[in-house]
C-alpha cells in the first residue's frame, strides 16, 4: 500500500494538513499496542538523536527567552548571557531547522496503512505536537489570539487524536477566548495594564485601539461569537505607563472612548456592571 509523506514547513506554522493524512491512515492500529520499534534505516538513528538533542536545546533557549521576558528585558541575562532579540532570531532559527528535519525524518519512515505506529513514529510524531503547542503559546501570548491558537490543537490533534496534553491545551484556548463577566470582575480602576493582562490575559494586538488625542487606549476582549466585547480603558501618562480608569462590560457596539477623568481621578463606573 503507499505511503504517505509530510510536506517540509516553517517553524512557526499550524500543523500540516498532510500530517493528519498520515495519521488517519495508521489510526486503526493505535487501538493496539505499540509494536516494538522496526530497524532503523540507514543514517535514521544518527538523525534521531540529532532532534532529541536539538529540540533539547530548543526547550532550553525557549527558557532562557521565557526568563528574560518575565523579567522585562531585551538585555542581556544574567550571566552576560546574548540579549534578548539575539537569542530569539537564534531559538527560531534552530526551530526553522528542527522542524524541517523532523518532517523528513518522518516522511523517511512513514506509518502504513492499517499498521500501528512504532515507538518512535509515536515520539516524532509527539514531538511534532509539542512544537504546534509552542507556536499556539507564541499566538496568545504575543497577540492575545486565542482563535488562531484553537486552530492549531485542532490541526495538531487531528493528527495526533491521542495526545492528552493537546486536549488540555485546547480546552484553555477555548475558555480564555471569550471572556465571562467573572473573569472580568477581576479588573478594576487604578490597575496598571501589567497587573490587566495577567488578570484577563493579553489582549488580542488587533482589539488595541489608540486615542492620541485623547491620551486614552482601550482593551478590548470579546464577549461572545457576535462580536459583542468589554472593554478596558487606560489613561497614558508621560513615559507611556497605562493606568486603567474606567472598566466596561458592554463597550462594543459602543465603542466609543468614555470622557478621561480629571488628573489623579478615577472615572466613576456608569452602571453596575463597570466596576
Amino acid at each position: 500500500m503507499p505511503n504517505r509523506r509530510l510536506e517540509s514547513a516553517p517553524a512557526l506554522a499550524i500543523v500540516l494538513p498532510a500530517l493528519a493524512l498520515l495519521l488517519t491512515l495508521a489510526a486503526g492500529g493505535c487501538s493496539r499496542a505499540i509494536e516494538t520499534e522496526r530497524p532503523a534505516q540507514s543514517g535514521s538513528d544518527a538523525e534521531w538523536r540529532w532532534l532529541q538533542q536539538a529540540k533539547l536545546r530548543l526547550d532550553e533557549k525557549r527558557g532562557e527567552l521565557a526568563g528574560l521576558e518575565a523579567a522585562g528585558g531585551s538585555g542581556a541575562a544574567a550571566g552576560g548571557a546574548m540579549p534578548r532579540d539575539r537569542l530569539a532570531h537564534e531559538a527560531d532559527a534552530l526551530a526553522a531547522v528542527f522542524g524541517r528535519r523532523l518532517v523528513a525524518y518522518v516522511n523517511a519512515d512513514p506509518p502504513l496503512e492499517g499498521a500501528p505506529l512504532s515507538a518512535r513514529q509515536l515520539a516524532a510524531i509527539r514531538m511534532r505536537s509539542d512544537e504546534e503547542i509552542a507556536v499556539a503559546h507564541e499566538f496568545i501570548a504575543r497577540a492575545g489570539d486565542y482563535r488562531r491558537a484553537c486552530e492549531i490543537y485542532e490541526a495538531a490533534l487531528a493528527a495526533d487524536p491521542r495526545n492528552p496534553r493537546l486536549r488540555d491545551e485546547l480546552a484553555r484556548a477555548q475558555a480564555a477566548r471569550y471572556l465571562s463577566a467573572e473573569r472580568f470582575a477581576r479588573v478594576a480602576p487604578g490597575m496598571s495594564d501589567g497587573q490587566v493582562r495577567a488578570a484577563l490575559g493579553p489582549p488580542n494586538a488587533h482589539d488595541v485601539r489608540e486615542f492620541p488625542d485623547r491620551g486614552v487606549v482601550g482593551w478590548f476582549y470579546p464577549r461572545d461569537a457576535a462580536g459583542d466585547a468589554a472593554a478596558v480603558w487606560f489613561t497614558r501618562h508621560d513615559g507611556g505607563a497605562l493606568t486603567a480608569y474606567r472598566c466596561d462590560w458592554a463597550a462594543i457596539p459602543t465603542a466609543a472612548p468614555p470622557a478621561r477623568p480629571a488628573d489623579g481621578a478615577l472615572a466613576d463606573p456608569a452602571d453596575p456592571s463597570d466596576h
